[in-house]
């Protein structure tokens, strides 16, 4: 019964995203908003995601559904952080993966009944995603791109009361180590994880 009362909550989240305004192509409100990929390799096996922003306006919620492969190694996003990241005080920070699928949606909320104040202007991460090999083979490169999931989940950011806008999308090249972060004035704490957390 908890699973299922679980399960339930990790979905709220993803339909509010999914119902908020009618998103556009074109942001009205300046540059285009947009988000960056960055993959990078943590050893033979795993390999890290940045997910970072840049916005000139505040954001109150993000979702980015992100699909990744590799030819026939089977791959999964086991574990994934928001701790140091813009979206680190926001209320709601999931990350639903989809083994089947190998993808994993992620849904970020500044506030569900509580004054929480939105992301402003600015550039740096939201996330960081895990992915390892289900078959244990070596990760010899991954492709990364965004997608769609259930119900209706896509790359989306939302201002504040509810416009919706959809970013661009940056993939960077597969690095052998963590992209460095510039230091942000809004943000005085970053974090970049050089390795995957133990027990995850």
């Amino acid at each position: 019964m908890i699973s299922k009362r679980m399960a339930l909550l990790s979905i709220i989240p993803l339909i509010m995203l999914a119902s908020i305004a009618m998103a556009q192509q074109d942001d009205k409100f300046g540059a285009m908003d947009t988000i960056v990929v960055e993959p990078y390799q943590i050893n033979a096996r795993n390999w890290g995601i940045n997910v970072s922003m840049v916005n000139d306006e505040d954001i109150i919620a993000i979702s980015v559904p992100l699909t990744f492969s590799m030819a026939k190694n089977r791959l999964v996003a086991d574990s994934t952080i928001f701790a140091g990241g813009r979206a680190e005080s926001f209320r709601v920070k999931f990350a639903r993966p989809d083994t089947s699928t190998q993808c994993v949606t992620i849904g970020l909320i500044a506030d569900v009944g509580i004054s929480v104040p939105p992301i402003p202007a600015g550039k740096g991460r939201i996330a960081t995603i895990f992915v390892s090999s289900m078959d244990k083979k070596d990760i010899d490169g991954m492709k990364v791109d965004t997608t769609t999931t259930p119900p209706g989940n896509s790359l989306l950011l939302v201002t504040p009361p509810s416009e919706g806008i959809v970013p661009a999308l940056v993939i960077k090249a597969a690095g052998k180590e963590p992209p460095k972060e510039e230091a942000k004035p809004e943000e005085k704490k970053t974090e970049t994880p050089a390795q995957k957390p133990e027990g995850n």
